[in-house]
């Protein structure tokens, strides 16, 4: 079981916890959302497609918790890659008709080209406005994975100037691994939190409400405690 040593250890490793139950809940709720008949509007492929994204954002959310569990940084940093990735294309096909049917029927659909489309159509609407972009996030991790980020990835395995033979990332990791675990953990409560706006709640799950506003309030004081 993972568990943060480094400053502010008890506050990390309880927005952790908050951070696997959010999972849980959030993959109930949005699975219920898409098979309801608030839904009945939409076509069966479309739903289908929406269902099958929205899996695979949490089948990979779901590893990233897990595999972080068992010291398996690299994996479930891979797997939150993946998870956010899954997120951008559910953002584009959900809300945008042409993409949809793009997506479905022909072989030119490209995620990056339609999120340019948007993002400059945005851009005239929210002058000066900044939000978290799952882009940039999944450019990030991507860059750690792909040990472009070399300096980092390969310093994040070593303790003491040394590497664990064994296939984890053995029992105690090192300050530079813990700190990629404590903003990829953040990374990913920002990102689920930008998915779950894409379906509405209102009232229909109090108890999904009152765990976003208790992780909100925590990520309050996480900005306080690491800026």
């Amino acid at each position: 079981m993972f568990e943060f040593t480094i400053r502010e250890n008890d506050f990390l490793n309880g927005f952790l916890n908050l951070l696997s139950d959010y999972v849980n809940k959030s993959y109930k709720f949005t699975m219920s959302y898409l098979t309801s008949p608030l839904l009945s509007d939409m076509r069966e492929s479309e739903r289908l497609v929406l269902l099958v994204v929205n899996k695979s954002v949490f089948q990979n959310m779901y590893s990233f918790i897990k595999l972080n569990d068992s010291n398996m940084q690299f994996a479930s940093f891979s797997c939150l890659e993946s998870a956010v990735n899954s997120m951008r294309l559910y953002n584009i096909l959900a809300i945008n008709p042409d993409y949809m049917h793009e997506y479905i029927t022909g072989d030119k659909f490209l995620l990056e080209v339609c999120e340019n489309e948007l993002l400059e159509k945005q851009k005239k609407y929210k002058k000066g406005e900044e939000e978290f972009s799952l882009r940039e996030f999944s450019s990030g991790l991507h860059r750690f994975n792909s040990f472009e980020l070399k300096n980092a990835a390969v310093a994040s395995q070593l303790v003491d100037g040394n590497i664990y033979l064994g296939l984890s990332c053995g029992n105690e990791l090192g300050e530079d691994l813990q700190d990629e675990v404590r903003k990829s953990m953040i990374g990913a409560y920002l990102s689920l939190s930008k998915h779950n706006k894409m379906f509405f709640n209102g009232g229909i799950d109090n108890t999904l409400e009152e765990l976003e506003d208790k992780l909100y309030e925590k990520f309050l004081e996480y900005i306080r405690k690491f800026s």
